[in-house]
């Protein structure tokens, strides 16, 4: 799926989780950041934001829990991501890369791995690996992506927060490092519900009329 802004996009993305295509749900945002925010319509955001999920928990909620996941340092991505050092790496990289310090064959190197097969591969249903499981960042010239692997995602609740969050995390990159924002990437292994397919239903809806 491709589409030009992050709204446009999971709505493509619900619209294939709800016509049952669980597997390999690969989506692009061409367009993901603008003006050092991420790219989405303010009429769609407030939709999602206002939507009332069976639990108590709303959009907003959904939405700040992802960036959370991020840029916590109690988030359930912030210390997997840092792990041995790779994200201090990467931003190493990405500046030498940018000042041509260190050569562009170094591009496809830079990759977060969060899954740790030391203690994620395993029987029991705790603890719970994280739900992405590598993230990476491609130069190109000046511009630059970000791709990431989920090795499983709810589409209703969580797709729209990672892309958001997602998108704030390629912002704030190309900020640090002088590139310039390109595509997003978010390919989910297994594309799934967390509550029920008619509130899916009914989250889709509200959204077309909140599209604008």
């Amino acid at each position: 799926m491709i589409a030009d802004n992050i709204s446009d996009a999971y709505l493509k993305m619900l619209r294939e989780t709800l016509d049952g295509h669980e597997l390999v749900q690969v989506t692009e945002v061409r367009r993901p950041v603008v003006d050092g925010k991420p790219h989405e319509k303010d009429s769609f955001r407030e939709a999602f934001e206002g939507f009332a999920f069976p639990d108590g928990r709303n959009g907003a909620w959904w939405i700040q829990d992802r960036i959370d996941a991020l840029f916590q340092t109690s988030g359930e991505y912030w210390s997997a991501m840092r792990r041995n050092g790779q994200w201090d790496y990467i931003m190493r990289a990405l500046k030498k890369m940018r000042g041509k310090f260190l050569p562009l064959w170094n591009a496809n190197r830079l990759i977060a791995t969060l899954f740790d097969p030391s203690k994620d591969l395993h029987e029991s249903r705790g603890p719970t690996p994280p739900c992405m499981i590598t993230l990476s960042l491609y130069p190109k010239g000046p511009d630059l992506s970000l791709s990431a692997v989920f090795r499983a995602q709810y589409t209703d609740a969580k797709a729209y927060g990672n892309l958001i969050s997602l998108a704030m995390l390629l912002a704030q990159v190309c900020s640090e490092t002088g590139f310039r924002p390109s595509g997003l990437y978010n390919i989910a292994q297994k594309a799934t519900l967390k509550y029920s397919k008619p509130t899916a239903h009914a989250l889709y809806y509200a959204l077309l009329k909140g599209r604008g």
